[in-house]
């Protein structure tokens, strides 16, 4: 992945030259700047892209080990089911948990933490615009979710997924000193706009070893697809494993 940086001065170099030696100077000046927007907007979006922050996103391995995460819980009815699907099969999952969530549903955190699932910061807000906070402001939204995560667990995660998976200039501001493990995913369920049986196909289709799955633990037809989807990686012979051992990572400090 070329970086944005990159981008803008090979976007430059090249405006120049077209300006020196090109006939239709507009036609190519606007070609070239909707080219470089697109790729800013890429770089932002596609969070595996590592243009602005280094990313987990999937175990280059040839075992047949995978990881799944949940996005935008505790959630007060959802996430107790999930945990006891997770309980049924004996799989470890880790939750990347919104700070306002948390603060409504403190004893489910508890739960998933005793359980042995891995907790992850995924903002306080999850706002809609969240992507578009000056760095200062995003630092202070996360920091207040990982004091929320330390008062009700005890621990400081080093786990973190950015809302809607989108980076930028100012969320690799925000989180520099923080010491988090940036968390993406090889395999986007869509469980949260697609019908179960549609995210059950996509999901085999896509798996392979190393992956890790992005499903989220606030959608009732998330039961459905978790118990189908345990069930195809163990008669496919896949094993699923926590987070940190997939990627050789801390989860805490």
């Amino acid at each position: 992945m070329i970086k944005p940086r990159t981008t803008f001065v090979l976007y430059i170099i090249v405006l120049i030259l077209v300006y020196l030696f090109l006939p239709w100077k507009g036609i190519f000046f606007t070609l070239l700047t909707v080219l470089f927007l697109a790729h800013l907007v890429y770089c932002s979006v596609n969070i595996c892209s590592q243009a602005y922050i280094k990313t987990f996103c999937k175990r280059d391995t040839q075992e047949k080990k995978i990881a799944i995460t949940f996005d935008d819980g505790p959630d007060s009815e959802i996430t107790p089911k999930v945990l006891e699907i997770l309980d049924e099969f004996a799989v470890k999952a880790t939750f990347f948990c919104i700070g306002n969530q948390i603060e409504r549903n403190r004893d489910i955190l508890k739960a998933l933490d005793s359980k042995g699932h891995l907790i992850g910061n995924h903002s306080y807000s999850h706002e809609f615009w969240f992507d578009l906070y000056p760095a200062n402001k995003m630092q202070e939204d996360i920091k207040k979710t990982n004091g929320l995560i330390f008062e009700t667990i005890g621990k400081k995660t080093k786990l973190f997924r950015p809302p809607y998976g989108v980076t930028n200039p100012s969320l690799k501001k925000a989180i520099k000193d923080l010491g988090f493990n940036t968390i993406g995913w090889s395999i986007r369920s869509l469980d949260t706009v697609s019908k179960t049986e549609k995210t059950i196909q996509r999901i085999k289709k896509k798996l392979s070893p190393g992956d890790m799955i992005l499903f989220h633990d606030n959608r009732e037809q998330i039961i459905l697809i978790l118990k189908e989807f345990i069930d195809y990686t163990k008669s496919e012979g896949y094993e699923i494993v926590p987070l940190d051992e997939l990627l050789n990572i801390q989860a805490y400090e």
